[in-house]
């Protein structure tokens, strides 16, 4: 059996994040006040209109591990109630992809040939967490979305073929305060694989447990 706390350190001198995450790649992003926002090839933006500033940081922390820690700065004097988005797709997408949630163990699995990615998350401060997986003709559109005045994605457990998942994680951030979020990526040969190395990322980052 696979021993989660030297399994981590193994990988973890990964040189740069072009590895087993290749091919999954997140796109965070923001919903507040009936608008939402994606951080697209860009790892930070500024929303005027809300005064508010999202950065984005993404470390690999394993050959098999990317982690991204997304953080949301209030600079008005209001308090702000935002869902944290974090959109996961492959960018060479295969017919044969599939992507479904599995709400009981609280992970999103893409299955993409012969490898398996996890996808998770945790904010300290969240209320909510919902998931969707949508075709990729949905994914950037108002589409996802059962209401996009209240910020709640349109449930769907399962997408085959070109498909992305989507978390939100609701929170609110008092003035000049600043909320964060964490997301993971784990890519293995089967379910178990994925599991025990989650298992060891959330032991040896006690912030994110």
């Amino acid at each position: 059996m696979m021993n989660i706390t030297t399994e981590l350190q193994k990988g973890k001198t990964a040189p740069n994040l072009e590895l087993a995450m290749d091919s999954l790649h997140l796109i965070p992003g923001i919903w507040v006040n009936g608008k939402y926002f994606w951080l697209q090839d860009t790892m930070e933006k500024v929303i005027y209109d809300e005064e508010l500033v999202i950065k984005v940081k993404k470390e690999q922390i394993h050959s098999k591990i990317c982690l991204s820690n997304v953080s949301v700065n209030n600079h008005s004097h209001k308090t702000k109630q935002i869902h944290f988005l974090a959109m996961h797709h492959f960018l060479n997408v295969g017919q044969d992809n599939l992507t479904f949630l599995s709400p009981v163990e609280n992970h999103i699995i893409h299955h993409a040939k012969t490898q398996v990615y996890l996808v998770n998350g945790h904010c300290n401060h969240a209320s909510m967490k919902e998931y969707t997986a949508v075709p990729m003709r949905n994914a950037y559109t108002d589409r996802i979305w059962s209401s996009i005045e209240k910020g709640s994605l349109k449930y769907q457990p399962m997408a085959k073929g070109p498909a992305a998942s989507i978390f939100k994680m609701t929170t609110s951030i008092g003035p000049h305060q600043t909320r964060k979020m964490d997301t993971w990526t784990i890519s293995g040969s089967s379910k178990n694989e994925l599991i025990l190395l989650e298992k060891a990322l959330l032991k040896k980052h006690t912030s994110i447990s």
